[in-house]
């Protein structure tokens, strides 16, 4: 583009094309390095003046330094208004760059945990740096916010944002649907203010799918059918809400738990995506400010991989257990080198574990129990005793009485009193007593608690531990053979290794596939469909919004890339492969490590509480005994 422009009161030359949307294109400025200039189509330009113009009089530009505000009015020689000058935003992508594990592997490579943490705490400044000047982001979407490498954050589009000068409001007309909150779906928005807690919502998008991988908060299995995420925004069915009865929606498979971050992060997100929040109480962004602060202040590295950072409350890294079920590093690893002094300690601890002598075998229970001679037949007891002697003794006196009518007085009703009698003696002899039960119940118990207590007071506790940590040795030595032949079998598949990174290469956010437009983009990213070697190789049955015909579209992209691959054998194994099954492999071996160099420890507890065990009985236990035997004296038998 040669055509001259004003800038201040300058003349300026416009330097090579930056990027270019529906509303103009973004230039660099010959001979400054610092400064760009959007200018606008013929038709959009006058549409944009007077809020432009205001803006620039507002001195928006020295309000924050997390946006690329317009600095000055850029027109054409002959006075007419074209566009506006700001800060060039250099060295700097897309944060859906960063939050996509696919994307993120090429444009940050180095990214950890703790980086996307701070990004997150970095975009939640920047949006309250922007609600402090007076404007509303309003258009709040992945494609107008940038990162750097260094966890910086700049929005750019504010000609976009909505904003008030004196008694003028000049909306924001545009909205993307899958960060829009339910309130706004459908709305106009050229007749619509917007307002903070608008944006909270979509903040709170963007934060999610930079925590959660990607993934939209709102992208689930729904459990009436089909769902797609504008819809479930509309009808509030945040899939990851433990209000499961309520949204009736599971989130999709080897995603983090909401909890994962903790339980304050938890009710943020629970709170920014109630129905009650659309009132006015979602998080704002300087509420996740301090949320995120204080997440920061929390997070713990894993003693395994270097590139996970959890939550202190949680038992374990959730990303160790993540990675292990999808298969794949979702971050560049830190693990480190094993050297051969760490060998050999802890072949030392393996011979040790394998020394251990397990307890003796405990005695009887019965012998260490303490006396119970102090135990009486409960007043119950003996009332029920008394009752039933009295029964008996009536009913052999009526008996005898019935033998002496049968003899001496009327035969016919002396036989029926006698019959009666006994039967009424035999009775209440056989009668069940309700202690009986309840010395079967105690008896149980005990057996119960008996069997728990020979457990763990004799060996067999501690030779079930022994052989689990004997097991994890095995497999510890084992690990050398398996790297081999996983390297080996990458050689064997070199051609599909090629294909795999050259599809992988190819991210589906980039690419136009019929009818799979962003919201559908954004749904297959949360089920971790990214690239088309991952539409190629993993299910896309019971996605939402993807039946048959749209499977058939997403195959035949697939397949267009597949086919366009060639393969060159000369090229070495993929060093990323390899470096993938070493990782792996490493990661084993930590996990490994660290539960064996925990187990003599362990081993020498369970042997020790066996000890005590056997010279101290449990109160359950001893407790267990009394009822069975205070039972058995108040039924006056044993089972």
């Amino acid at each position: 583009m040669t055509e001259t422009f004003v800038v201040g009161g300058k003349k300026v030359s416009l330097g090579p094309l930056l990027g270019k949307g529906g509303e103009g294109a973004v230039y660099n400025v010959s001979g400054n390095a610092d400064i760009a200039v959007k200018i606008y189509n013929d038709g959009k330009a006058p549409e944009r003046r007077d809020k432009i113009m205001a803006m620039v009089s507002a001195n928006l530009s020295r309000t924050s330094d997390y946006v690329a505000f317009p600095l000055e009015v850029v027109t054409r020689q002959n006075g007419k208004f074209a566009g506006f000058s700001m800060k060039k935003v250099a060295g700097f992508k897309t944060v859906h760059d960063l939050y996509g594990p696919g994307s993120r592997r090429t444009e940050f490579p180095t990214a950890d945990v703790r980086f996307l943490v701070r990004a997150a705490y970095n975009l939640s400044s920047a949006i309250a740096s922007i609600h402090r000047s007076g404007c509303v982001v309003g258009d709040i979407n992945h494609s107008g916010i940038l990162v750097s490498t260094k966890a910086l954050v700049t929005l750019i589009d504010s000609d976009s944002f909505q904003f008030r000068n004196g008694g003028q409001t000049f909306r924001s007309l545009v909205g993307v649907a899958e960060y829009t909150p339910a309130e706004l779906q459908g709305v106009s928005f050229e007749r619509t203010d917007r307002t903070s807690n608008h944006d909270a919502f979509g903040l709170a998008v963007l934060l999610f799918q930079l925590l959660y991988l990607g993934r939209h908060p709102y992208a689930g299995r729904y459990s009436g059918g089909d769902m797609d995420i504008k819809t479930a925004i509309a009808q509030r069915r945040f899939a990851y809400s433990d209000r499961r009865a309520e949204t009736q929606m599971e989130p999709p498979p080897h995603v983090p738990a909401l909890n994962d971050y903790g339980d304050e992060v938890k009710a943020a997100f629970e709170r920014a995506f109630s129905r009650a929040a659309e009132t006015g109480t979602r998080p704002s962004a300087l509420d996740w400010v301090g949320i995120i602060d204080r997440l920061q202040t929390n997070l713990i590295t894993c003693e395994i991989d270097k590139s996970h950072h959890y939550h202190k409350f949680k038992g374990r890294c959730p990303w160790c257990k993540l990675e292990a079920g999808i298969g794949r590093s979702l971050f560049t690893a830190q693990l480190a080198t094993p050297t051969p002094s760490s060998m050999a300690n802890i072949g030392q601890v393996i011979a040790h574990i394998g020394r251990m002598n397990s307890p003796a075998n405990p005695p009887s229970a019965e012998n260490v129990m303490p006396p119970v001679r102090d135990l009486k037949v409960s007043a119950a007891a003996r009332g029920k005793r008394s009752s039933r002697g009295i029964g008996m003794v009536s009913a052999l006196s009526a008996a005898a009485a019935g033998a002496f009518v049968t003899f001496t007085v009327q035969p016919l009703v002396g036989i029926i009193l006698t019959v009666g009698s006994l039967i009424w003696f035999f009775n209440v002899k056989n009668q069940s007593s309700p202690f009986e039960t309840e010395l079967r119940t105690a008896t149980a118990a005990w057996h119960q608690q008996r069997q728990l207590w020979e457990k763990h007071a004799g060996p067999e506790h501690f030779n079930e531990r022994k052989a689990h940590f004997l097991t994890l040795a095995a497999n510890h030595s084992a690990l050398p053979q398996r790297e081999r032949e996983r390297l080996e079998e990458l050689d064997r598949k070199k051609r599909d290794l090629q294909m795999r990174k050259y599809m992988e290469s190819h991210l589906l956010d980039r690419a136009k596939v019929p009818s799979i437009g962003p919201g559908r983009k954004a749904t297959l990213a949360s089920y971790g469909i990214e690239t088309a070697w991952d539409a190629k190789s993993k299910r896309i049955t019971n996605i939402p919004g993807f039946g048959p015909a749209m499977q058939e579209k997403l195959r035949t992209w697939s397949k267009s890339v597949e086919r366009k691959f060639v393969f060159n054998a000369n090229i070495p194994t993929d060093p990323q492969a390899i470096r993938e099954v070493k990782t792996d492999i490493a990661r084993q071996r930590a996990e490994l490590e660290r539960d064996l160099l925990k187990a003599p420890a362990e081993l020498q507890k369970i042997y020790d509480d066996a000890t005590k065990l056997r010279a101290n009985p449990p109160a359950s236990l001893v407790e267990a005994h009394r009822r069975m035997k205070q039972a058995e004296l108040d039924c006056g038998k044993k089972i």
